[in-house]
């Protein structure tokens, strides 16, 4: 789990003026941690130098954004025959969800590929004192109208397998030696419980030449009024699984509000507060992290900082501060921001798929992806994203802050913000999982 911070982009003198921007982001990775710190050392970079991204369009800013997130999946390639193999010797199938909150001016755009959700925090009366959450992500299940249309018409498949639907790997049989014939056995595995991932090059179709776990990210803009957009909540599916996205924008509005007594930063209650209720449940605790960005007006007396948290003021006269572990970035004539990042907690560096037992946040050994399936809340095995299933409290896809089941956004394909078509994925293997 790798939550992550930038610091503003230094402007150059042959480009259009810029403003300070900020960048935060969650890394949930599966497979192995090389993904995700590999996306966690590089996607800002990638995203960043993309043409159109210092645009004054939100239009070509989004289509830079999902370019970057291409370019550092297509990174990955490069770096696989460096990743450690798998226990049966092929090539790592390392991978990892990324959600990304980018912060310019009174502009917040948020791209995200995975389950690791975005939530705002949402006063609409400031005379009422409830902070409403609202969810800027929708998970990439494969199970979605859309996600299942685009993994078969990639010529991929979705198995539901322990009352989770994954995709498919279809790969040679283990015992498998020599060139892929018609002839050959092929297994489908029931393997991944994301349809959208950075990493994942197993997934790679030969025939179309595309990923069928796409690195492309859904994007969004929202325009920010401090007046009455008060929290921006980044965490994994770890937090979000135990906390619904009510409870916890709740959680950090109640946690400002007694300013005096405020000693720990809301991300790391947050964070505590989840691994308390997976020990509640006797159960083993996912990855759990989480970035929480508080929002206030220009001029307005921010509270005293608690352990981890930075004052970022992004107004443009902010000279740009050097990059650094915890974010020393300044966002505008716009909103100043307290992020309270929570403590980082690191993937294992190389979980197998094959029963290999992982530690837990609490010291005590957890299955790899494909051992024992972890329980749900109800009970029922929990797998991980790319071993057993991990249902939701019920089974079913999980619900949104209503209650109603999270439905697709519109159970086609997204289209591209430009109207153009969305960019190609085809790649030349590096490493062949045949």
């Amino acid at each position: 789990m790798v939550p992550s911070a930038a610091a503003p982009a230094s402007p150059s003198s042959s480009s259009p003026p810029r403003r300070s921007v900020a960048f935060f982001a969650v890394f949930d990775g599966h497979g192995g941690g090389e993904a995700a710190q590999f996306a966690r050392d590089h996607l800002w970079d990638f995203i960043k130098k993309q043409r159109g991204f210092w645009s004054r369009c939100d239009q070509e800013v989004c289509a830079a954004i999902r370019k970057g997130f291409v370019a550092c999946h297509h990174a990955m390639w490069k770096k696989l025959p460096e990743w450690p193999k798998t226990l049966t010797g092929l090539p790592s199938t390392s991978g990892t969800t990324a959600s990304v909150v980018v912060i310019r001016g009174d502009r917040m755009y948020v791209a995200h590929v995975g389950d690791s959700a975005v939530v705002l925090g949402v006063q609409d009366d400031p005379s009422v004192p409830f902070v409403r959450a609202a969810e800027l992500t929708q998970d990439h299940k494969p199970e979605l109208p859309r996600e299942r249309k685009r993994i078969e018409g990639l010529g991929g498949s979705v198995i539901k397998k322990s009352g989770v639907n994954r995709v498919v790997w279809k790969r040679p049989r283990l015992t498998h030696n020599g060139p892929v014939r018609r002839s050959t056995v092929i297994d489908q595995i029931p393997f991944l419980a994301v349809a959208r991932a950075l990493g994942d090059l197993w997934s790679y179709d030969f025939l179309s030449g595309e990923f069928v776990v796409s690195p492309e990210p859904d994007t969004s803009v929202v325009v920010l009024d401090p007046r009455k957009h008060r929290f921006i909540v980044l965490a994994s599916d770890g937090v979000w699984n135990m906390v619904p996205p009510q409870e916890a924008v709740t959680m950090c509005h109640n946690s400002h509000k007694d300013k005096s007594v405020r000693r720990v930063s809301s991300a790391r209650q947050l964070v505590c507060h989840s691994l308390q209720r997976w020990r509640q449940r006797m159960l083993r605790a996912d990855n759990t992290s989480a970035i929480v960005i508080s929002l206030s007006c220009p001029g307005a007396v921010s509270a005293p900082l608690c352990h981890g948290e930075v004052l970022l003021d992004l107004s443009p006269s902010c000279s740009p501060t050097p990059r650094a572990p915890t974010p020393l970035i300044q966002v505008s004539p716009a909103p100043l921001i307290q992020v309270s990042p929570a403590p980082l907690i690191q993937v294992s560096p190389h979980p197998s798929h094959s029963g290999e037992p992982r530690p837990s946040h609490t010291g005590e050994t957890r299955p790899s992806h494909s051992g024992e399936p972890r329980p749900s809340h109800t009970g029922e095995p929990r797998p991980s994203h790319t071993g057993e299933p991990r249902p939701s409290h019920s089974g079913e896809p999980r619900p949104s802050h209503t209650g109603e089941p999270r439905p697709s956004h519109s159970g086609e394909p997204r289209p591209s913000h430009t109207g153009e078509p969305r960019p190609s994925h085809q790649v030349t293997p590096p490493l062949s999982y045949r």
